[in-house]
């Protein structure tokens, strides 16, 4: 027994004498390579011949013991490796440039910046009062944040190109190699302008023939959740699109019906602008969460990840059951 742990811790060290003869720039060609997906393009923004290039990734992989670029596909890939590994050197990169930008005292930052994908919606009406958690009470932090389609947003993920997602529920994100957290539970309801100085809808699609809808992209996500309550209704689509902010602006244009999140209607149903139809038939759950790789994400990004853990209320409504 005593042989066999001998043995273990010596490969143990073996492994760790390996990663730290990785180098800092094998890990910054890697994130090159991952965003330009082209050996070619990425040597030549890292400034080396692409056989030089070629090789420090070889070496890369050689240190790490196992491949993280699938060269088989053109453009080249991540392998399901590289995706988790992208995750960690760009961990390293940001303690590494944090370290050094302190001593220099140069940073306005603080190199502490977290990468964070959301769906379009839970980005405007989520990440504010997100962002004024993070500067209260972790105020060395910035949020750099893309707001995209859902489906993007989760292939940003699944590309290791964001530290945290925030979106909808994804069932194959709710098992390793990823974390998530569930945020809230909310719904989609189908809306209507109200009539001048009424409560009133301004369009019945119970009554209506023919009622103007404002509709999600066909391949979005809400496009999807959305699809099957329009059956059977008497609904003529009018527009389209994947951004629910453009189409709440258009309802309130009164130029039609459209299935919009709680959350992002709250003050337009309180100032009574816009009415819920037939909450009971119509309206749709969702879900939101937050989302990760089971890996270790560098310091700011595990303290931004405990603060989404650890606080309950963070504004998107709390609307688990239906409005009276």
């Amino acid at each position: 027994m005593q042989k066999m742990h001998d043995l273990y811790c010596y490969a143990t060290i073996e492994t760790q004498r390996e990663m730290m003869n990785i180098e800092t720039k094998w890990l910054q060609d890697f994130l090159t390579l991952a965003e330009r997906r082209n050996f070619s393009q990425a040597a030549v923004e890292r400034n080396v011949t692409q056989p030089a290039f070629s090789r420090r990734i070889r070496a890369l992989e050689g240190a790490m013991g196992t491949e993280l670029i699938d060269r088989s596909k053109s453009p080249i890939e991540l392998t399901p490796a590289g995706k988790q590994f992208r995750i960690t050197a760009r961990s390293i990169m940001s303690q590494v440039d944090e370290e050094i930008s302190r001593l220099a005292g140069l940073s306005l930052l603080g190199g502490q910046a977290v990468q964070i994908a959301a769906a379009h919606s839970v980005a405007t009406n989520l990440l504010p009062d997100i962002q004024i958690k993070v500067a209260e009470k972790t105020p060395e932090v910035t949020l750099n944040v893309e707001a995209v389609d859902v489906d993007d947003a989760i292939e940003a993920l699944q590309q290791g190109e964001c530290d945290i997602l925030l979106a909808f529920h994804n069932q194959k994100l709710l098992s390793r190699p990823y974390q998530s957290h569930l945020l809230d539970q909310s719904h989609l309801h189908l809306v209507s302008a109200t009539a001048q100085g009424t409560d009133d809808p301004l369009f019945n699609p119970a009554s209506d023939v023919d009622v103007p809808l404002l509709a999600y992209s066909p391949g979005s996500f809400m496009g999807r959740e959305v699809q099957k309550k329009t059956q059977g209704l008497k609904l003529k689509p009018v527009f389209s699109s994947s951004m629910s902010d453009l189409i709440k602006a258009l309802v309130l244009k009164k130029q039609g019906v459209a299935w919009l999140p709680h959350y992002a209607i709250k003050q337009e149903l309180a100032n009574h602008s816009l009415t819920i139809l037939s909450p009971e038939i119509f309206s749709i759950p969702i879900a939101l969460y937050a989302y990760r790789y089971d890996t270790r994400l560098h310091p700011a990004g595990e303290k931004v990840w405990e603060l989404l853990v650890s606080e309950k209320h963070l504004s998107t409504g709390h609307t688990a059951s239906l409005p009276s």
